[in-house]
Formats: C-alpha cells, structure tokens, sequence
C-alpha cells in the first residue's frame, strides 16, 4: 500500500477505499513505513565507520537475502502454476469420465456398495462405541 502511494499509483483516499481502511490508518502505515527507512539510512549512514570487511559483509547479506527472496518467489509462482495444472487435469479428467459414462452407459467411477460415508470415517466410529 504505502509502496503504491509512494509510487503514484494511489492517493491515500484511493488507499483506504481499496484497503478498506480508513485515511488515518493509511496515514499511520506512510508514517511509520517513512521512519523505518529514515532509520535504516541512518544505519547505513553509519557503515563507513565500519572496516571495508564488514561493509562488505552487510552488502553481501542483502544481496543475499535478495537472491533468496528472488528464489522463493520463483518457487512460490512454480508451485501455484503446478497447482493450476493439476486442477486442470484433474477437471479434464473428470469431464472425460463423465462424458465416457453417458455416451457408453456404464459406471467408470467407483462408486462403494453402501450409501453413506466410508467405514473408515469417524461416523462409524461413533456407531462402534
């Protein structure tokens, strides 16, 4: 949100209708999102007090925090995209039993011989005790 208003892409009422919020809590999250990064500036304000070793280190870090971020997204959007595959298959799947099912007329899906629930569910459980 704040990186949006920052960006330009949003005015701080846009942000509050699309958040559902109201303009003072958008207000607060600018605020406090501005201090941070006023406070990590300070920090690095700081870092050429540091030997060139530990500037590098820092630098380092963050390019490697970076780097696993950029993995982990890669990862995250490999998996949803598997994710959308396999629903399709399994609606292809589905589509074509059905369709076998009504043009041929005969059961393709296992259906048990009982009505009801599996034994195994926790319901028959009950019925045991």
């Amino acid at each position: 949100m704040v990186q949006q208003i920052h960006l330009g892409k949003l005015n701080m009422d846009q942000a509050a209708v699309q958040f559902n919020v109201n303009r003072k809590t958008v207000r607060h999250w600018v605020d406090k999102v501005e201090k941070e990064a006023q406070t990590n500036q300070e920090i690095v304000s700081e870092l050429p007090n540091l030997p060139p070793l530990q500037k590098k280190t820092v630098a380092r870090r963050s390019l490697l925090q970076s780097e696993d971020q950029n993995e982990l997204r890669a990862k995250v959007h490999a998996r949803e995209q598997e994710l959308e595959e396999a629903k399709f298959k399994a609606l292809y799947y589905s589509t074509i039993v059905k369709v076998a099912e009504q043009e041929l007329g005969v059961d393709i899906e296992k259906k048990p011989p009982w009505p009801g629930p599996l034994p195994s569910h926790p319901i028959h459980a009950l019925e045991l005790s």
